[in-house]
């Protein structure tokens, strides 16, 4: 699994600090499953995707779709669990922070992350 860290190119703020790509069939499916928590600047990132549930879960996130470009084309910054995310259907991943980050790190839609690999793990 790659890790890594995400920029705001807007504000210049690093809002993920430690971020892993889930890019595959497996670690999509098992997604935060089993984690009773996010830390603060801790999040994963689903590619692709273009919706997300919360069964089984037992934390709410804050979800973030990004484009092909990296621009954030929608911001749910409380999914609870047990919920079903809305299909974006101009996304192609998502992310999935600590609830309250968008407002946290002053993300808006339209915002454009950049991702630098900062190394990587299994």
């Amino acid at each position: 699994m790659k890790l890594g860290y995400l920029q705001n190119l807007r504000t210049g703020r690093i809002v993920g600090e430690c971020v892993c790509k889930a890019d595959s069939f497996w670690l999509r499916f098992q997604g935060l499953l089993g984690r009773t928590s996010l830390a603060p600047g801790e999040g994963l990132w689903l590619i692709p995707c273009q919706q997300v549930h919360m069964l089984g879960m037992h934390f709410a996130v804050s979800v973030w779709f990004l484009d092909n470009q990296g621009q954030v084309c929608e911001l749910i910054d409380e999914l609870l669990p047990w919920k079903i995310s809305p299909y974006i259907r101009e996304a192609q991943s998502v992310i999935e922070f600590p609830v309250g980050w968008g407002n946290v790190t002053n993300t808006l839609l339209g915002d454009k992350l950049d991702w630098q690999e900062s190394c990587s793990e299994g």
